[in-house]
């Protein structure tokens, strides 16, 4: 016990030392909290897993919390971190598997990143949950107003295009609904709405296993992060991350600083997008909103219309975007041929 304490002093001392203005503390019973200066943000829910279609959670202590250990480690991309294992036993039928849940707390970035490991056995349902559903749980925080002085708001992105067809924005409070469809859910952008969005904010986004994990908001307005519940199989030794990025700069800087961050750790540079035709040079576009969308001129298919436009337009274009009026639909009037209706394209595309 007096091994425990030291750690927690250890922790609550070293938090002080953060990147910047973001500081992460964990308690002896697995709880933690994060905060900008002297204030909280976020503070955290339950830990759990479903596993032979049945939940172990921290809760209940049907997932009960071993110990917490520390570490220090390194990353290729973005250095050091401090590392903070919330160890689980998750034990069924005489079987133990040891869950780790990883908070780090990074030198070079103004981030907190949240690891789940699975552990050394597959973890198996028969029967799935729903894909807007999750299977494992971490991390997770309360959607809350902490009191009176918190008045922040948030913005994310969420359904198609990107998510930009359900984007949507209001105040992090209990009775919002941050997010309405699990799998079709993109970063959270939490801010102050005392500095009208250009101070301080928080990014959630995923931080890796981009494909399948999510997030989640429960009845009892928790946000949860992890595995698609869809998914039967976890494989042995499986881990995710998510990312709870900071920036006093506010949003549209932040939001860059947090792509920024994102590229550097998978490596990737501006290199394909800076060579792009459709960025540096003018084009002309048959998108949503303008005059040729689900339309053409009067008595010629859309065929004539595209060589009419090339022929007739005064300014140096480079290209013509052609938008979903072209192709063979299918479900939810996605693409089922990519190649040209002869009604739209008679001679071909």
């Amino acid at each position: 016990m007096m091994m425990m304490h030291l750690l927690l002093l250890f922790v609550l001392i070293v938090e002080c030392s953060s990147w910047g203005n973001i500081n992460v503390s964990v308690d002896q019973k697995g709880g933690y909290q994060i905060s900008i200066g002297d204030r909280v943000w976020l503070r955290s829910a339950r830990t759990a897993i479903h596993v032979d279609n049945k939940w172990y959670s921290s809760d209940d202590d049907s997932l009960p919390l071993i110990n917490i250990t520390s570490g220090s480690g390194f990353d290729p991309q973005l250095g050091d971190y401090r590392d903070f294992q919330l160890n689980y036993d998750l034990a069924r039928g005489g079987i133990h598997t040891i869950i780790v849940g990883h908070i780090r707390d990074w030198y070079s970035i103004s981030g907190i990143s949240f690891h789940l490991d699975t552990g050394d056995q597959i973890l198996t349902n028969t029967v799935p949950l729903g894909m807007n559903d999750i299977r494992t749980v971490f991390p997770s925080f309360h959607i809350e107003q902490i009191d009176d002085g918190d008045q922040r708001g948030y913005f994310t992105f969420e359904g198609e295009m990107a998510g930009d067809d359900k984007k949507h924005a209001g105040r992090w409070i209990s009775s919002s609904q941050i997010v309405e469809s699990g799998i079709e859910s993109g970063p959270i952008v939490i801010f102050n709405l005392t500095q009208q969005g250009e101070g301080d904010l928080l990014i959630l986004s995923p931080f890796s296993q981009f494909m399948s994990s999510s997030f989640v908001q429960t009845n009892t307005s928790t946000l949860e992060y992890g595995v698609l519940g869809s998914i039967l199989s976890i494989p042995s030794n499986y881990n995710h991350s998510m990312m709870v990025f900071y920036s006093p700069n506010g949003i549209n800087l932040g939001i860059r600083e947090w792509g920024q961050m994102m590229q550097k750790e998978y490596n990737r540079t501006q290199k394909y997008r800076s060579a792009d035709l459709t960025i540096n040079y003018l084009g002309y576009y048959t998108d949503n909103g303008g005059y040729y969308y689900y339309n053409t001129e009067k008595g010629v298919n859309y065929e004539e219309t595209m060589v009419d436009i090339r022929q007739r337009l005064a300014l140096p274009i480079h290209y013509l975007q052609l938008d979903s009026w072209w192709y063979f639909k299918g479900a939810g009037d996605g693409v089922s041929k990519w190649i040209a209706r002869p009604d739209i394209f008679p001679d071909g595309l």
